[in-house]
C-alpha cells in the first residue's frame, strides 16, 4: 500500500487538507492514523478524485446558447437560413408569471439531429423543429395542467406535437428543464 500525507493528498485532489481529513474520518478515503497523523492511501484517493470528477463534469454540462444551425436553401433562389438560440423574457399580462420563451432552439440538440443517418430524414426533422417555442414559466398554468407537451402543470411546455421519431416530446421538455436550470444561474 502507497501512501501520502494529507498536504499531499490535498494538493493532489484539489482540496483542503482539512477535507482529507474529514475524508479519512470518515472512511470515504482509505486511511490510518499513525503519531497523530492521518497517512492516506493512493489508491483510494485515486478513485474518490475519479469520483469528484464524474459528479462535476455532470454538473457543468452546459448548453451552447449561441450555437447555430444552418439549413440550406430549400427552393431556388431562396438563401440558407441560420437558426441561433433566441430567448425572451417577459411579464405575462393574464398571469402575472414570468415566463420565458425560447424560439429557433434546434441547435441545442445537435446531438440528437447528428444521430439521425439519413440526411432527407435529418433537414426535415430541422425544417419541422425550426417553427416550435420552448416555454418556461415560473407559475403553474391551468390550462396546461394536464397537457402532454407540458409538464409541472404548464411551468414547462411547448408547440411541439411530436411528429418527428426521432425527437421525442420528452426529449424537448427535457430541455426545458436544464434550459430552465442554466438560465436561473
Amino acid at each position: 500500500m502507497t501512501t501520502i500525507t494529507t498536504t499531499a493528498a490535498a494538493t493532489q485532489a484539489g482540496v483542503t487538507a482539512a477535507t482529507i481529513r474529514t475524508w479519512a474520518r470518515r472512511g470515504v478515503i482509505a486511511a490510518v492514523k499513525t503519531a497523530g497523523r492521518w497517512v492516506i492511501d493512493t489508491v483510494s484517493l485515486a478513485r474518490r478524485i475519479a469520483i469528484g470528477a464524474r459528479r462535476t463534469r455532470k454538473a457543468t454540462m452546459t448548453l451552447d446558447l449561441t450555437a447555430s444551425i444552418t439549413l440550406p436553401a430549400m427552393y431556388k433562389g431562396d438563401t440558407p437560413q441560420t437558426l441561433t438560440p433566441v430567448i425572451k423574457r417577459r411579464i405575462d399580462k393574464r398571469t402575472g408569471a414570468n415566463v420565458i420563451t425560447v424560439r429557433s432552439w434546434v441547435p441545442l440538440i445537435a446531438d440528437k439531429l447528428n444521430a439521425i443517418a439519413d440526411e432527407g430524414d435529418r433537414l426535415h426533422c430541422v425544417n419541422a423543429l425550426a417553427s416550435t417555442v420552448i416555454v418556461i414559466s415560473d407559475t403553474p398554468d391551468a390550462e396546461w395542467a394536464d397537457d402532454p407537451q407540458a409538464r409541472e402543470d404548464g411551468q414547462l411546455r411547448t408547440s411541439y406535437r411530436g411528429d418527428i421519431r426521432q425527437v421525442t416530446i420528452d426529449d424537448v421538455l427535457d430541455l426545458a428543464t436544464q434550459l430552465r436550470t442554466q438560465l436561473a444561474a
